[in-house]
């Protein structure tokens, strides 16, 4: 792991969640930067109480602690950032295409490789701890769940990845970011790399909400994470979670 970072990592043949299993354990003292994975994930939830596909022994599902005590609460949509930066930096290496689809899914051209799934707790105006879920197909072939546009990394690379390698470089890529905005505690760098890695960053695309569908084009995002959309007519509009669909041909 990351110079001076000990993380200490638990492992599981089979949980329902690895991030319901972490809370748990926060409670019995568990040290920040630990990492509870399991082999097989059977109840993974990502945004909103959606499911997660996993196949048993070919992904990566797993949680990890932090404890951004430093972080104030309005600043929680940092921590989203720097974890799926950490997530992208890894991908990068492969090809150019992966990009970050707002908020935190993992996304390789129109197709979904990972998401991530957020739970802090704050304490006062503060952020007590954070409990990381991510999910990242890397070696399983076939998708059988109703999911839309699902990929793997086998898929895209056609071979095999070691998973425990997989997991110390993407772990110590986020803890890496993490240390950053611990040292420096400015988060504008981060700010602007994200929206760079952002999926559909330029250009006007397709989109649906409550009025039903228009046409727009990313123009930023809030400090509390909200997508910031600029219609045809010129209308700037502020999207939360979930108030804004993308649609998105996975052909």
């Amino acid at each position: 792991m990351t110079e001076n970072i000990n993380s200490e990592c638990i492992v599981f043949e089979s949980l329902p969640s690895t991030n319901d299993k972490m809370k748990s354990l926060i409670a019995e003292g568990l040290s920040e930067y630990s990492v509870v994975i399991t082999n097989h994930q059977f109840a993974g939830k990502g945004q909103k109480g959606n499911s997660w596909e996993s196949e048993k022994g070919k992904n990566l599902t797993f949680s990890l602690l932090l404890k951004p005590h430093f972080m104030l609460a309005q600043d929680q949509f940092v921590i989203s950032k720097i974890v799926c930066l950490g997530i992208l930096d890894f991908l990068k290496q492969y090809s150019d295409s992966f990009s970050i689809k707002w908020p935190n899914d993992i996304y390789y051209n129109n197709l979904k490789i990972g998401g991530v799934l957020i739970e802090n707790s704050l304490y006062s105006s503060f952020i007590g701890t954070s409990v990381v879920g991510i999910g990242l197909n890397i070696n399983q072939d076939k998708f059988i769940s109703d999911a839309p546009n699902p990929v793997s990394l086998k898929n895209i690379i056609h071979k095999k990845s070691d998973l425990d390698i997989v997991l110390k470089q993407i772990v110590d890529n986020i803890f890496t970011y993490y240390t950053q905005i611990i040292d420096v505690n400015d988060f504008d760098v981060i700010n602007q790399k994200y929206f760079n890695s952002l999926f559909r960053r330029e250009g006007l695309f397709c989109y649906k909400d409550a009025e039903g569908e228009f046409k727009a084009r990313i123009t930023g995002i809030s400090d509390y994470g909200q997508l910031i959309l600029c219609k045809e007519n010129g209308h700037e509009q502020t999207y939360s979670f979930k108030e804004v669909q993308f649609l998105i041909d996975s052909n």
